[in-house]
């Protein structure tokens, strides 16, 4: 996201779409020079967003009047692609961000009720109107979020101009591909009660222009109702296979120890040098404290030191201490050559090479049932484990 007001840059030092470096144009309206990853300009100069694969400069100053646009363009890092059946009809959730390091990060996020959208249920290609698409539930749903955190965003868009081009219409367990074309985004407030989207005139523009996605979406899953030695795979809607981390104090603990014994399983990925996860982790203790007799079990999992290196159990027991955890619910994941080796072989990440740090799941304690991600989950982290703390 760029603006005009405020120099903000989040792009990931290698994108895990290739990004072209050379600009669109030369300032002008200028010709398409495609990279194949998901914007189909590259990188356009500034003041400027990609249009029907050409980048154009912004309406108003084009026009010779103040800017319409306050952000331009979108480069994401990530991407992920879900499917599931409720009520009786099948949803599909398409979520990708620019998230990097740490917070806030910026995303979009499409979602599909394919009975609802494609005649008789099967999705077919095509284009769709996107204006009119903000409300929850709706057939076909389409909202952009920026300064985001694993709990809120600060600010909220709706389209207002903009069209769904589906080459790939993304049935459970099949592709999903397309175009957002020519996307724009007005800035909306939502009623703290209602939940109603109110306009209002100070409302920033993002001129998101196009993005081309394209991934998988898995197919539709029924967890078993305990623990899978082995697991069902590594996507929400899967047991989690066991697999063993050793905590501070040097105990190697298998991940299924817990099956049954709590309701809600919190993972949270952290490394030394991060600073959001200064904050973070002491909160993340405190909360576990609070309700660990609910049922919430807390792992922290440290894959870096201070310095990217792999941590020590010393390291681990300073780590733990300085911040107000149990030295048995932090353990260390890292081979020496990568972080977090054991947990994100055994839990999908959703994301493209940029592991946004706290990074968090929650699952089901009863079976290991990979419930939230950080880069796909539906709701916030919080509400998450309270519905499953809450449920009998």
């Amino acid at each position: 996201m760029r603006s005009t007001s405020h120099a903000r840059f989040i792009l990931a030092p290698a994108l895990a779409f290739a990004l072209a470096l050379a600009a669109c144009g030369d300032g002008g309206s200028s010709g398409p020079v495609d990279t194949g990853g998901p914007n189909p300009c590259g990188v356009c100069p500034e003041t400027q967003f990609c249009s029907y694969g050409k980048c154009v400069p912004d309406p108003g100053l084009a026009a010779g009047g103040e800017a319409t646009c306050d952000y331009y363009g979108y480069a994401p890092t990530n991407q992920a692609a879900f499917a599931r059946f409720a009520g009786g009809q099948t949803r599909v959730r398409y979520v990708t961000s620019n998230v990097v390091v740490e917070p806030p990060f910026d995303k979009l996020v499409l979602e599909m009720n394919q009975d609802q959208l494609f005649a008789g249920g099967a999705p077919v290609a095509g284009e769709h109107d996107l204006v009119g698409t903000e409300q929850l539930g709706a057939p076909l749903f389409l909202r952009g979020y920026a300064f985001c955190n694993d709990f809120d965003c600060a600010s909220t868009f709706v389209a207002t101009q903009g069209t769904l081009e589906l080459t790939e219409p993304g049935a459970p367990g099949t592709a999903l591909a397309g175009v957002l074309r020519d996307l724009r985004l007005k800035q909306v407030r939502i009623d703290a009660v209602t939940g109603d989207l109110i306009e209002f005139s100070k409302g920033k523009v993002w001129c998101v222009g196009d993005y081309r996605f394209a991934t998988d979406v898995p197919a539709l899953k029924t967890a078993e109702g305990t623990c899978v030695a082995d697991g069902t795979g590594i996507q929400i809607g899967d047991n989690i296979r066991n697999f063993t981390l050793q905590n501070c104090y040097g105990d190697f603990v298998d991940f299924h120890d817990r099956c049954g014994r709590s309701k809600a399983v919190w993972i949270v990925a952290s490394a030394g040098w991060c600073s959001a996860c200064e904050a973070f982790v002491p909160e993340a203790a405190a909360r576990a404290e609070s309700l660990a007799d609910q049922g919430l079990d807390l792992m922290v999992v440290l894959g870096e030191n201070q310095l990217a290196g792999p941590p020590s159990l010393e390291y681990c027991l300073d780590y733990a201490t300085a911040k107000g955890a149990d030295p048995a619910q932090v353990f260390i994941d890292n081979d020496g050559s990568q972080g977090w080796p054991v947990l994100f072989s055994a839990l999908d990440t959703y994301t493209d090479g940029s592991i946004g740090l706290p990074w968090n799941a929650v699952l089901d304690g009863a079976s290991m049932e990979y419930i939230w991600s950080s880069n796909a989950g539906s709701g916030d982290l919080y509400s998450v484990q309270d519905a499953l703390l809450g449920a009998e």
